[in-house]
């Protein structure tokens, strides 16, 4: 066999210089590596532009993403291991041969092992060890999930399943403890974590249970089971979240730790009673590996990183942060604390979960049945001499009456609420009981903030905007971008999210027009004329930018007042 060489390629199809080989030949004999990795090392050529000209020498495809070219029927055919060592993933099988998508199409043990154990002849395309190693975790896991199920169904016989009724409770927690719905629920949420979903819901629906994953705020189906294995799946969720298994006409909620050998993550664990058994929504917290806790990472503008900055010097004083559910409140207020963290202060937190663990700041989980609620566990909080203290949520008129004296006695609050806008924020304190000069006195800042999601940068393609839409937005655009789905972004058009804020300090105009009880629209005029930014001047920039779509800023923005 003809012997290839990866640098004679590179040279010769003019991705790397003859001097660039020669360097990264002599590099290679120190640090003992493939010679494609000292010439990505050494900065002389990216992967992508190495595989392209091989693919080219070579005569065979490139594949981007081969994760949604595989055809889940071959991946029994090569053992995960097999895949993991070689850095390979099985695509198809046509005419008799098997196709892989490889980094190294010169590895001929690899090409040799495989077609050994599947006696198959084997060809390859070529695709980013990123994309295989995503592919790997993603059609194996899937794989695994598939055969556990099947491996459900061959433990309990059908008559057992429908009998599983007449089973005392002790008697189905040793039968679920033990068998392969362990495995699969341990399946979901390791795949759960690798596709970085906030939540898994499992939702019983009459012959099947739907499994679906919330990617980037959205719901995407993962599998559907049969019904017979839900009782199975539902019960062994709420043993080892500490529920009442017996138990199955009223809500429940509960939490564990799910722990393996590369993942450690706190997951939040809700039941409701159905016509069909019970939904069970799992919540992985802090297990977005999208998320960087750092204000630079926000997506801030100059501007507000500015304003947000004089904030948070303020030595006492409250900041609340208002939005819907799942608008990334409590990410923007851990980034806060992270700068503020200093070993010359003593920060303290009280939240329903606790999201994220951060060092150096003394964290206190809310237990209601203990009697541990915000209002109770801030007064304690109060005796414990801190500087500043976070409140996971102002949810009612004590803990709003607790968190304002806090921040006019001299601490720095920080905390979220549930209203629309900044501005609103301040009425809802005010309805809250809270009596207007001492929200006037102490509120010194209010942001409100969306998530917005991008546009896949790899459908991404230009449009017309319908009057219809123009009129829905309040504005008078002719183009805009918007992903029309592709392999990269699941067909959905838009990968990944970046927040938008609206952020109003409180200046003294403002404090006396709170304390004299002026209406919501003359506040509004206000900061109009101010020149704040608002949501919908960061959402309308970002549609101009071509980072979101007009669709996605209707669902932002839109409402009709």
């Amino acid at each position: 066999m003809k012997v290839i060489r990866l640098g004679d390629i590179l040279v010769e199809e003019g991705v790397i210089t003859p001097e660039q080989l020669q360097e990264a030949l002599a590099r290679q004999k120190v640090v003992k590596k493939r010679l494609g990795t000292v010439i990505m090392d050494l900065g002389y050529a990216d992967e992508k532009d190495t595989l392209k000209a091989l693919a080219k020498r070579l005569q065979i495809d490139y594949l981007e993403a081969p994760l949604f070219s595989v055809e889940l029927d071959v991946v029994k055919l090569i053992p995960e291991s097999l895949a993991r060592k070689y850095s390979i993933v099985p695509i198809n099988i046509k005419a008799g041969a098997l196709t892989i998508a490889t980094n190294d199409p010169l590895d001929y043990m690899c090409l040799e092992d495989i077609s050994m154990i599947t006696g198959l002849e084997v060809k390859t395309v070529l695709s980013p060890s990123s994309e295989i190693d995503k592919a790997i975790n993603r059609v194996y896991s899937k794989h695994s999930a598939d055969n556990i199920i099947r491996d459900i169904k061959d433990e309990y016989n059908e008559n057992e399943v429908l009998d599983m009724e007449d089973l005392v409770d002790d008697d189905m927690a040793e039968r679920v403890g033990s068998s392969p719905v362990v495995k699969l629920v341990n399946s979901l949420i390791l795949d759960a974590y690798q596709q970085n979903a906030s939540d898994i819901h499992i939702e019983p629906q009459g012959d099947i249970t739907r499994i679906r994953f919330r990617i980037d705020g959205d719901l995407q189906v993962y599998n559907e089971v049969s019904s017979e294995i839900h009782q199975h799946i539902s019960t062994r969720i709420k043993i080892v979240s500490g529920m009442n298994i017996a138990e199955k006409r009223i809500p429940q909620d509960g939490s564990f730790q799910f722990k393996s050998e590369f993942l450690t993550v706190d997951i939040r664990v809700s039941s409701l009673p159905t016509p069909y058994g019970e939904k069970i929504v799992m919540r992985l917290l802090g297990a977005d590996r999208n998320i960087s806790y750092e204000l630079s990472s926000l997506g801030l503008s100059e501007k507000t990183k500015e304003t947000i900055a004089k904030v948070l010097h303020l030595p006492h004083g409250i900041l609340l942060v208002s939005g819907p559910t799942g608008s990334g409140k409590t990410t923007t207020l851990y980034s806060m604390l992270a700068q503020l963290a200093d070993v010359k202060k003593a920060i303290i937190t009280i939240e329903d979960p606790i999201e994220r663990k951060f060092g150096g700041i003394t964290q206190v989980q809310v237990n209601p049945r203990s009697g541990l609620t915000f209002a109770s566990g801030l007064r304690s909080i109060l005796r414990q001499d801190p500087d500043t203290i976070m409140i996971g949520e102002i949810r009612d008129s004590e803990t709003a009456q607790i968190a304002i004296r806090a921040a006019i006695t001299g601490h720095f609050v920080l905390s979220t609420i549930h209203t629309n806008d900044a501005l609103s924020t301040v009425e809802r304190l005010v309805d809250m009981g809270v009596e207007p000069y001492l929200v006037a006195s102490s509120v010194k800042c209010v942001m409100s903030q969306r998530l917005v999601k991008k546009i896949c940068p790899y459908c991404k393609e230009e449009h017309e905007v319908s009057q219809e839409n123009n009129l829905l937005l309040q504005t008078k655009l002719k183009t805009a971008f918007k992903g029309k789905g592709c392999s990269h972004c699941n067909n959905t058009g838009y990968t990944g999210r970046t927040a938008v804020f609206e952020i109003v300090l409180i200046d003294a105009n403002l404090q006396r027009m709170i304390a004299n009880k002026v209406g919501m629209d003359a506040m509004v005029d206000y900061v109009a004329k101010e020149k704040t930014r608002m949501l919908k001047d960061e959402v309308m920039e970002l549609i101009e930018k071509g980072t979101t779509s007009v669709e996605e800023g209707i669902r932002i923005l839109y409402t009709i007042d």
